[in-house]
C-alpha cells in the first residue's frame, strides 16, 4: 500500500504536489485545531497563486460565478455589520475556499480516478484511528491519549474540552463507506462498519449530528447497495434496537436521548420544548435579530455581541437569559441574522444550484464518493435540527471539503475561455 502511495505520489506534477498532501491530510488538521486548519487553507490558497495560469480557464463556469455571488454579498454584509474587524476575517477564509474550489476542479480534471482515490484511502485511515479511539473512550472512560470528559453520556476523543467529534465523524463517514464499497470489499465487512460507525456516533452523544449520520448512511444505503428494501429496513430496524438497549442500559445515555428531550413527545412538546430550552431561546434571539435587521443582518460572527442586548429578551421563553451565544446553533437562522435575506439567498442560490449540477453529474457518472459528499451537503443543510456555527473554523472544514469534493467530480462542468 505505501509502496503505490509513494509511487502515484511521483507521478505528481510538482506544481501538484502541495496540494495533494495538504488534501490527504486535511482531516488531520480538523483533529488538531483552529491554527492548523488556517495553515493548511492558507497552502491551498498558495497551491492556487503557484498554478495560477493554468486556473485562470477553471474560474469560467457557473457554479464559479454563483460563489463569487455569494462572496459578493458577504463584502456587502461587511458594511453593515456591527462589528467590521469581528466579521473580516470570515470574508477572507471565503475567498480562500472559492480559490481551492478552483483549484480542485482543475486538479480533478487533469488525474485519473486511480490516483484520486489515494486521498480517500488516507482519509479512511485517519477516519479508522478516530472511530477506534472513540470506542476506546467509551470502554474505558477515556480516550488513547487520555483526554476524557466529565459530562455523562459524551465522548471527547483527540478533540480533548471540545464536544466535536460527532461532527467529525458525520463529516467523513459517508467518505469511508463509500471506499469501503470502490474497493469491493466483502458485504458483511461494510455492513459491520455502517453498524460501528452508527452506534458509535450514538454513544458519541452528540445529539445532532448522530440524527444527520443517520439519515445520512440512510439514504446512502437506500440508493447505493443493491438489496431489496426489505432487507435495508431489517438492517436498520436491527441498529436502532441495539441502540434502544443501550437506552435501557444505561442510564446516561437514557437521559441524553430521551429524559432531556421528552417533552417533544407529549402533546404540544415540541412547541413547549421550543419555549423551555437554550435551543429555543437561541432560535428565537436570532429571528427578533432577523426581524430588526431584515437585509443584510448584524454582519458575520456578530451574533454574540447582538443577541445578549436586552431588547431581544423574551419572557416567553424558560431560558431567555441564556439566549446569548457565539451563535444561534441553526445554520439557517445564523445565515439569517448575520447575513439576512441577501446574504441567505445568495447561499441558498449557490448552494442549490452546485446541488443540481453536481446530482445530475452523480446520475451520469455514479462516482460514490460524490454521492457521500451531496448527502453530506443536504443533510448538514436540514432545517430545525441544531447545528454547529457554519462560518466557524472547524464546522466550515468539515462543509467545505465536502463540497470542494463534490464539485470536483463534475465531469459535466462548462468552461469558457
Amino acid at each position: 500500500m505505501i509502496k503505490n502511495l509513494i509511487i502515484n505520489y511521483n507521478s505528481i506534477e510538482k506544481n501538484d504536489k502541495l496540494y495533494f498532501v495538504i488534501l490527504c491530510f486535511f482531516p488531520l488538521s480538523l483533529i488538531l485545531g483552529n491554527l492548523l486548519i488556517n495553515i493548511f487553507i492558507f497552502f491551498f490558497t498558495l497551491s492556487f497563486i503557484i498554478n495560477f495560469k493554468k486556473n485562470i480557464f477553471f474560474l469560467n463556469n457557473k457554479v464559479i460565478y454563483l460563489f463569487v455571488l455569494f462572496l459578493f454579498s458577504l463584502i456587502i454584509n461587511l458594511f453593515f455589520s456591527l462589528n467590521f474587524e469581528n466579521s473580516f476575517p470570515r470574508v477572507i477564509k471565503v475567498f480562500s475556499i472559492i480559490l481551492l474550489t478552483v483549484e480542485t476542479i482543475r486538479i480533478f480534471k487533469r488525474y485519473d480516478t486511480d490516483l484520486l482515490k489515494d486521498i480517500f484511502l488516507i482519509w479512511s485511515i485517519i477516519f479508522m484511528i478516530v472511530l477506534f479511539d472513540c470506542i476506546f473512550e467509551v470502554i474505558f472512560g477515556y480516550n488513547t491519549f487520555g483526554f476524557f470528559t466529565t459530562l455523562p453520556g459524551r465522548v471527547a476523543s483527540f478533540f480533548g474540552e471540545e464536544l466535536i467529534v460527532g461532527a467529525f465523524v458525520y463529516g467523513f463517514a459517508l467518505f469511508f463507506i463509500g471506499y469501503l464499497i470502490n474497493n469491493d470489499s466483502n458485504k458483511f465487512i461494510v455492513g459491520f462498519c455502517i453498524v460501528s460507525i452508527i452506534i458509535t456516533s450514538f454513544l458519541i452523544g452528540e445529539r445532532s449530528n448522530f440524527f444527520k449520520l443517520f439519515i445520512s448512511i440512510f439514504i446512502f444505503s437506500i440508493i447505493v447497495f443493491k438489496i431489496s428494501y426489505l432487507k435495508k429496513m431489517l438492517f436498520f430496524l436491527i441498529t436502532i434496537v441495539l441502540m434502544i438497549g443501550v437506552l435501557n442500559l444505561n442510564k446516561d445515555y437514557k437521559h441524553r436521548y430521551y429524559g432531556q428531550i421528552e417533552t417533544i413527545f407529549k402533546e404540544n412538546g415540541l412547541t413547549e420544548y421550543y419555549k423551555n430550552s437554550q435551543y429555543g431561546a437561541h432560535y428565537n434571539a436570532a429571528i427578533k435579530i432577523f426581524n430588526e435587521y431584515p437585509l443584510f443582518g448584524v454582519g458575520i460572527k456578530n451574533f454574540r455581541f447582538e443577541s445578549g442586548k436586552e431588547k431581544y429578551i423574551n419572557d416567553e421563553f424558560g431560558k431567555t437569559n441564556s439566549r446569548q451565544a457565539t451563535h444561534p446553533h441553526q445554520i439557517h437562522l445564523e445565515f439569517l441574522s448575520e447575513t439576512g435575506i441577501f446574504g441567505y439567498f445568495s447561499f441558498l442560490l449557490f448552494i442549490l444550484y452546485s446541488l443540481v449540477i453536481s446530482f445530475k453529474n452523480y446520475l451520469r457518472y455514479k462516482n460514490i464518493f460524490q454521492l457521500s459528499s451531496i448527502i453530506f451537503i443536504l443533510t448538514s443543510l436540514l432545517p430545525l435540527l441544531p447545528s454547529g456555527s457554519f462560518l466557524s473554523t472547524f464546522n466550515s472544514g468539515i462543509f467545505w471539503i465536502n463540497y470542494i469534493i463534490m464539485i470536483g467530480m463534475c465531469k459535466s462542468l462548462k468552461f469558457k475561455l
